[in-house]
């Protein structure tokens, strides 16, 4: 069975954004065409003549395709099958170690595309597990690969890919500078609404805002926004609208925010990436709750981030940082006891989370014990809430802390 020619028709009619059905053209069948490109059905000449016009590739070239395969590639065929597929399955800590398997095999067999295609899918799986240093290394070795510079497409890609391990390891600038060259080689080249110039878009957006220029990010929003009306997934459009609204709220926009993330909610499908639908409802309410919004629109992303947490587990600290949300929407709806007892469940672990959630579960806590006339409990949390945000270089919220510790003092009892 030709599995080599089926794996290399397979990628160059994505490539060419073509569906199955479009790649057959009437002639032959979706189903046929998947039987070509699983190995199933071995092609002939005729074939390989009509399909290797379709797809403006070179007929010798499709003719080699049909080679036999040696073991090596039929293990890279294996092992790139297993990438995929742990993908699928969001077994990152999988598809990091067979996509280095993989890539090593590709670069044993001087197949310089497979090699490159292996090494991004393992470093975007990297940046899934928070493997920095990894990242970032690998991301360069993306970048600095000769094949990058010979495809608009690669190069965008690997920029983009650089951009956020640069913002993962907190480099911020070099994120941004990497992201305006992913931009603008988009711009130049590829499709605003291509999946390539939207991911491109969307690390400009964010190493923006994480560097605090918010007006430039807002602009990147809107070139981002005006990209959408092209033919783009309904996920990638939820998405988008998910990442402007983050940045309206931040830029105390709350009524573009809400607009935004609303519908980013009506797009994103749990069915589709129950994961995405969890952090998008949790995220956005704690957007929304940062920015005042206590309507019941707030409450419904809290109850569906809940009940698809319910579903697929709570791996690292997601549960406790939606506990934390779940208390604070208790605490602003008049209710501290109820507060309480979500954050005595985050207090069990709070070890887990970094010293900026640490540092707002302490101030809630202590907001919560003083609506409760409980005073002297509420400054040892607020001296910890402080102690939290100095470590984690976040001095308007110690500053914050310290304030109300303050006035509890100065408030006779």
């Amino acid at each position: 069975m030709s599995v080599k020619f089926g794996e290399k028709l397979r990628h160059a009619r994505q490539q060419q954004r073509m569906t199955q059905a479009q790649l057959g053209n009437g002639k032959y069948s979706t189903s046929y065409v998947s039987l070509l490109e699983t190995g199933s059905r071995e092609p002939t000449a005729e074939i390989i003549t009509e399909l290797s016009t379709r797809l403006g590739i070179e007929r010798d070239v499709m003719e080699a395709w049909n080679t036999p395969v040696t073991p090596d590639e039929a293990e890279f065929v294996l092992l790139e099958h297993r990438v995929r597929a742990s993908l699928r399955a969001h077994d990152y800590g999988d598809s990091a170690a067979v996509a280095k398997e993989a890539a090593a095999i590709a670069h044993a067999q001087k197949n310089s595309s497979a090699w490159w295609n292996m090494t991004f899918v393992r470093a975007e799986a990297l940046r899934e597990l928070g493997e920095v240093d990894e990242f970032l290394s690998v991301a360069a070795e993306v970048l600095a690969h000769p094949l990058t510079d010979e495809s608009p497409a690669l190069t965008v890609r690997a920029h983009t890919l650089v951009s956020h391990a640069q913002l993962a390891a907190g480099r911020l600038h070099i994120a941004v500078d990497h992201a305006l060259r992913a931009t603008d080689h988009a711009h130049a080249e590829l499709p605003s609404s291509s999946l390539i110039a939207l991911s491109a878009q969307f690390a400009l957006v964010a190493s923006l805002t994480e560097t605090g220029q918010l007006d430039k990010a807002w602009a990147a929003c809107l070139d981002l926004n005006e990209a959408l009306d092209g033919d783009v997934p309904a996920q990638t459009a939820g998405s988008a609208h998910w990442t402007i609204g983050n940045v309206a709220f931040r830029r105390q926009d709350v009524m573009e925010g809400l607009r935004h993330h609303d519908l980013a909610a009506q797009l994103l499908r749990p069915a589709s990436d129950i994961e995405l639908w969890t952090r998008f409802n949790k995220a956005s309410a704690s957007a929304r709750l940062t920015a005042g919004v206590v309507a019941p629109a707030t409450l419904a992303c809290i109850e569906r981030a809940e009940v698809a947490q319910s579903v697929i587990g709570a791996p690292g600290t997601e549960g406790l940082e939606l506990r934390l949300i779940r208390a604070r929407w208790d605490q602003v709806n008049g209710m501290p006891a109820e507060a309480l007892e979500a954050l005595a469940e985050v207090d069990l672990r709070a070890d887990e989370l970094p010293d900026p959630l640490r540092g707002e579960a302490s101030l809630l806590t202590a907001r919560c014990l003083l609506a409760l006339a409980r005073s002297e409990e509420a400054l040892e949390h607020l001296s910890s809430a402080r102690d939290y945000f100095g470590r984690a270089g976040a001095g308007d919220r110690a500053m914050l802390a310290a304030e109300l510790a303050t006035q509890i003092r100065s408030t006779p009892r």
